[in-house]
């Protein structure tokens, strides 16, 4: 076999062991050694070539981990087959740009200075590459490699310390590692770097071990009896008129018998109810000019605020809500609470939207796109505050669906939170391995900001997640349950939640001086 066509198979396997890591597959270990043949490929490789192989490395490997978003574009987006497929094709192929680089740089760094010293800059290369793809473009830092230690708790702690790009950097280095100690040619100074690199990662897991919270169940005094309802409504049949009241009726329902059995917080996904808790409203002025204000939907609020005021009963709930700006009604995505008194109390409004499904990036530009899907793509506006929302049980730091994928986003609402929620519907997702996808992040959150996350999801998977990062009580998918649990609130900060994403951000500086400082190897003649 000719060393083109073995570097073509060592990249593609790297891709392999990269999304067999994640979920639904859950090898966890595989992470370790998933960047190792990218890396042997690539240390002495032509900087054009070496770019080449990281992009096949990340085309295979986002190809395989997002699959399921052809089913999400055709089935609920309206796109047909092929136009899903190229959707997720385009999508994979800008994703692997980035790792294209982080292949560039590595072989432009590996012919400027030596090998030794390109594997030990390829841990902060990739992790700043991660922070920048989490950025740009409103970020999609989906298939971040920390989130494959999600269930080993160990290294996952160190989350809370730098976040999870200080896991994906422990997780890179293992790689870097390997490589060293699996070239042939190694000085003994790289081989005992190589190993260096696997003892401080071992040092790092007993760390992380020695420094998890103990698993300690919340007082009956002391924690709060939560309960999150799975009402399992298929996504098809959540917005037919007809089926409203049998829904809401069915979501009271549940939400009646977690009160009885003892829950003082309830928490519905988002969109559970196919009805708003308030409308916009216009109305006449004496002088003639248009009052717009929203008001409550008493119908629907009316039933909401009587379960709780009859169970003692906080609910915190999804609904779209409505502002008046630039001259129109503008929707948003957002979480309200219902107090024991039956008040409806304030609302958390979605920061971070979907683009291409709770909206249009650069609309005027792309107008095309909303014709495309033939109106599938709302249109919600962002929301503009990060607060938690009050509750007798304490400041409930909400964050809605997809922004569970941004840590910044959830540090700024933990930082003020006693618990976290997260409302979301997986629903779009149907039985793929993206719910446990997204779970995995939400682990995550977890274990930053040191505070327990109970999470509702429409059709699973739905949660409750201590400090730690254990999960204490699941729903599995496409099941109607409700999910009780005894959670307790928080006061202190993580080194995570104070400092932020320090370690992130140096990584992104390194990776970018390291481009300005190597952009000559990228344009000489044969690189």
């Amino acid at each position: 076999m000719s060393r083109a066509s073995r570097d073509l198979l060592l990249a593609a396997f790297s891709g392999v062991l990269l999304a067999g890591a994640f979920p639904p597959h859950d090898a966890w270990p595989l992470a370790f050694a998933a960047l190792a043949p990218l890396l042997v490929a690539c240390r002495r490789a032509p900087v054009r070539r070496a770019a080449g192989l990281g992009f096949l490395t990340g085309a295979v490997f986002h190809l395989i981990l997002l699959y399921w978003l052809v089913t999400v574009m055709t089935r609920f987006g309206g796109l047909p087959l092929p136009a899903g497929v190229g959707f997720l094709a385009l999508l994979a192929a800008y994703l692997a740009a980035y790792v294209a680089l982080f292949g560039a740089l590595v072989a432009a760094a590996s012919a400027r200075w030596g090998t030794t010293p390109a594997l030990l800059l390829a841990p902060p290369i990739w992790v700043g590459l991660e922070v920048v793809r989490g950025t740009i473009l409103t970020g999609f830092p989906w298939g971040t490699i920390g989130y494959t230690q999600h269930a080993e708790l160990p290294l996952l702690q160190a989350a809370a310390v730098g976040g999870v790009h200080l896991v994906s950097l422990l997780v890179v280095a293992v790689s870097a590692g390997l490589a060293l100690l699996l070239d042939r040619s190694a000085t003994a100074v790289a081989r005992l770097a190589g190993a260096g690199l696997l003892a401080g990662v071992g040092l790092a897991a007993i760390a992380g071990a020695w420094s998890i919270p103990p698993r300690v169940e919340p007082a009956p005094g002391e924690g709060i009896e939560v309960a999150a309802i799975q009402a399992n409504v298929p996504q098809d049949r959540k917005w037919r008129r007809a089926e409203e009241e049998g829904i809401v009726a069915h979501l009271l329902a549940m939400t009646a018998t977690a009160a009885d059995s003892g829950a003082t917080l309830v928490v519905w996904p988002e969109s559970s109810s196919p009805l708003s808790f308030r409308r916009p409203v216009e109305a006449a002025r004496p002088d003639g000019s248009v009052e717009h204000r929203v008001e409550p939907r008493a119908e629907y609020l009316d039933q909401v605020a009587a379960l709780a005021r009859d169970r003692h009963l906080a609910i915190i709930a999804g609904s779209v809500d409505y502002r008046f700006e630039e001259g129109g009604w503008r929707a948003t995505n957002s979480a309200f609470v219902v107090g024991p008194d039956g008040a409806l109390g304030p609302a958390y409004d979605k920061m971070h939207l979907v683009p291409f499904g709770e909206y249009v990036p650069l609309g005027r530009v792309l107008f095309f796109v909303d014709r495309m899907v033939q109106g599938a793509i709302a249109d919600f506006i962002p929301g503009r505050r990060f607060e938690p929302l009050p509750t007798p049980a304490g400041a409930a730091g909400t964050f809605i669906c997809y922004e569970a994928i941004f840590p910044g986003l959830v540090r700024r609402l933990a930082r003020h939170a006693d618990f976290l929620v997260n409302l979301t519907n997986d629903a779009w997702f149907g039985k793929s391995g993206a719910p446990a996808q997204h779970l995995a992040m939400a682990v995550t959150r977890a274990v930053e900001n040191r505070r327990w996350i109970l999470r509702a999801a429409n059709t699973g998977i739905s949660a409750v997640v201590d400090p730690a990062g254990r999960v204490r009580a699941r729903e599995p998918l496409d099941t109607e349950a409700i999910l009780r649990a005894r959670i307790a609130a928080a006061h202190g900060l993580s080194l995570y939640a104070r400092c932020g994403d320090v370690v992130g951000n140096a990584c992104a500086i390194v990776a970018a001086l390291l481009t300005v400082a190597l952009r000559a190897a990228f344009l000489r003649p044969g690189s």
